[in-house]
């Protein structure tokens, strides 16, 4: 069956499964289930996707297999986050979960449609640099890495690559 994504509607359901993949795919990058969990409870918890709810700038892309959830991401159009980037309609994307590389394809070929088709100018995508599957996607699909925050965390697991391309 061929794999769609679409926005997802934040209701009880759909943030504990959200949440649970999150840990699953979190534990698993990190290589430690404690790394993991304590990753989804700073932004990926049940509480801060329910929030999303209120914030009309950030929404959540899924990808579908028929009716089974598959992955997801966080789509921010917010003035504020993308400001400094030197476009004139950014949408940013971060915290992708996804299970396999052809997931995360159809997440950012939906996310390229849709900005597309609200005249965004550039999408930006904050990446773990510890995903090396996730950067081969985006190398793939013509994304560009660019320099935008000197900001180095203390912890290794949270070290972020940032990427762009121009629609």
């Amino acid at each position: 069956m061929v794999k769609v994504a679409k926005f997802v509607v934040i209701i009880n359901d759909n943030v504990v499964w959200m949440e649970n993949k999150a840990i699953q795919f979190y534990s698993d990058l990190f290589g430690q289930k404690a790394l993991g969990k304590k990753y989804v409870e700073e932004y990926l918890s049940h509480q801060k996707l329910f929030k999303i709810q209120n914030d009309f700038s950030v929404e959540m892309l899924m990808v579908y297999d028929g009716d089974n959830p598959l992955s997801f991401m966080k789509l921010n159009s917010s003035r504020l986050s993308n400001q400094n980037l030197g476009a004139n309609k950014a949408i940013g994307i971060e915290h992708i979960v996804y299970f396999n590389p052809d997931e995360a394809e159809a997440l950012f070929k939906r996310a390229e449609e849709v900005a597309t088709q609200r005249k965004h100018d550039l999408i930006w995508v904050k990446v773990l640099a510890i995903d090396a599957a996730l950067i081969e996607v985006l190398q793939s699909l013509n994304y560009k890495t660019f320099d935008f925050e000197e900001i180095i965390s203390e912890e290794p697991h949270k070290e972020l690559i940032y990427f762009r391309k121009s629609v």
